[in-house]
């Protein structure tokens, strides 16, 4: 079949007219690769593995497309053509294709990925080394790149969260000091890190819940028990519920019954 016209078609493709009056679409590096500008013409047992070498093509440039919107990894990339039912061998080829010409590269993406979650989200390091694995990362990649967190930037981070949490989270001393662990520990914070930035915060109960609890539970046993009892009886129930010595003598101290 000859080649009658090419007619650019859009960035990178040509609508070329055979003598056979079929048109087809290629690729510019298709047409270079195949050297049909200067042969200007396909012979009839080429044309299926043009048009395949062809519809690679398109799909590289879906890829590239994906990967100009923001950083990908590579499973990022394998999972994306996958959706597009393209076959694993033409995914793998691509994927050789962007490592080799630079648009791939998981270190620079775990790199960039760190420092959005550091800035963008709420997670902590172990949430997003979590999150990295997701990504089939090598553990090696991303633990040498967890390690370069500045950890002046957790802490400060860290402390900025617990303060906004502490207008939050109302009870109990002991409650409210387990509930700040709990939220930043499923946030992938350390424990040890937790525990040291509550250390500079000023944890206290909430008053007004500890006298609602101390009244309903006066008003619920003061006519089964009395006297020394009564009062051991709601101090003992009070401090399961987080409250320290010192506040629960506090409020029994207040006591107006």
């Amino acid at each position: 079949m000859k080649i009658l016209k090419y007619k650019k078609t859009g960035k990178d493709k040509y609508k070329i007219t055979l003598d056979n009056n079929k048109e087809i679409e290629l690729y510019e590096d298709v047409i270079v690769k195949n050297n049909l500008l200067f042969n200007k013409e396909i012979p009839d047992d080429k044309l299926d593995a043009l048009l395949k070498q062809n519809e690679e093509e398109k799909n590289y440039f879906l890829a590239l497309k994906y990967i100009s919107i923001k950083m990908r990894s590579i499973k990022e990339i394998k999972n994306y053509l996958s959706k597009k039912n393209v076959s694993n061998k033409v995914i793998e080829n691509i994927v050789k294709r962007l490592i080799s010409e630079g648009y791939l590269n998981d270190v620079p993406f775990t790199k960039a990925f760190i420092n959005d979650q550091i800035n963008l989200t709420l997670n902590g390091p172990i949430k997003i080394k979590n999150e990295l694995l997701k990504h089939d990362i090598n553990k090696d990649i991303i633990d040498e790149e967890i390690s370069k967190i500045d950890n002046s930037l957790i802490k400060e981070k860290l402390n900025k969260l617990l303060k906004k949490q502490l207008k939050i989270k109302k009870g109990s001393y002991n409650s409210v000091k387990n509930k700040l662990i709990n939220h930043f520990i499923n946030l992938g914070y350390y424990k040890e890190d937790i525990l040291n930035e509550m250390s500079l915060l000023d944890i206290k109960t909430d008053d007004t819940k500890l006298k609602k609890d101390y009244e309903r539970l006066y008003n619920k046993y003061k006519s089964k028990y009395n006297g020394d009892k009564l009062n051991y009886f709601i101090m003992q129930k009070l401090y399961l519920k987080g409250y320290t010595k010192d506040d629960i003598n506090k409020v029994m101290k207040e006591d107006v019954y």
